[in-house]
């Protein structure tokens, strides 16, 4: 981790998705929890994934146009009020609204974070 870049090249899901350079660090230097930003599929996919993660909405916020309404990364061991969607509508949703996904890998003390939010994107 002693890359200064800020680039995902920390990132282990961007790594996985093979897509180092659809990620941006957010922090000046890399370091256990720094976090990243990313509008690639794959990568957001490989993080959820890795996590136990699956795409779903907040319930009763999308409607029968497709949009999946209120975006979330939902974890099964949690009791939300969340429904689970697939991945390309819960994508077609992401990509409509111009959405970007900050996340990080690692906490501070080196565990498997959760840590994820969806963001408008900068151009957007």
């Amino acid at each position: 981790m002693a890359n200064n870049r800020a680039d995902g090249s920390g990132s282990e899901a961007a790594e996985s998705a093979d897509a180092v350079e659809n990620v941006q660090r957010n922090t000046k230097s890399q370091t256990e929890a720094a976090s990243y930003t990313t509008t690639d599929h794959d990568v957001i996919r490989a993080w959820a994934q890795a996590r136990g993660g699956t795409p779903a909405s907040v319930e009763g916020t999308g409607d029968s146009t497709g949009d999946a309404g209120v975006l979330r990364i939902e974890f099964r061991d949690r009791n939300d009020d969340l429904d689970e969607v697939d991945w390309d509508p819960f994508f077609k949703t992401f990509d409509d609204r111009g959405l970007a996904f900050v996340y990080q890998e690692h906490t501070s003390d080196g565990e498997l974070s959760r840590f994820n939010k969806f963001v408008r994107r900068e151009n957007a």
